[in-house]
């Protein structure tokens, strides 16, 4: 295989790439951080998204002690709905909680917004910058 062969490949490598990218809902949240506050509770959380469907987050628990978990999301009705499914902490023994869905929509850092679950809860949301 010649070298015009492989940079061909490799450009449309990352041109097919980049446009699944910019068909992704998600894509701008992946080096960023979304934070959350419940507007019932005040309690802030902030989650960081990845590629891979995952996700970790930070939060208070009713005790008021910081603590962390981990979670699965992916969308579905074609993009426009985004659910996450918190994963109990190791040795907890507590059931998995139910997936949570909202409606999706693509947002650039810096805006904020306000989701309302199905599970009836409103969250006061933002996308900042980093990690």
């Amino acid at each position: 295989m010649n070298v015009r062969v492989l940079a061909l490949a490799g450009a449309a490598a990352a041109f097919f790439s980049s446009a699944a990218l910019a068909d992704d809902p998600m894509a701008t949240t992946y080096a960023n951080t979304i934070t959350t506050k419940d507007r019932a509770s005040g309690v802030s959380s902030t989650l960081l998204f990845n590629a891979d469907m995952s996700y970790t987050a930070k939060t208070t628990g009713a005790n008021g002690q910081p603590f962390a978990y981990s979670g699965t999301w992916m969308l579905k009705d074609g993009g426009k709905t985004i659910c996450l499914s918190p994963i109990p902490p190791a040795g907890s023994t507590a059931a998995p909680p139910a997936p949570s869905c909202s409606p999706l929509v693509s947002h650039n850092v810096g805006d904020s917004w306000t989701v309302t679950t199905d599970q009836n809860l409103t969250y006061d949301v933002s996308l900042t910058a980093g990690r």
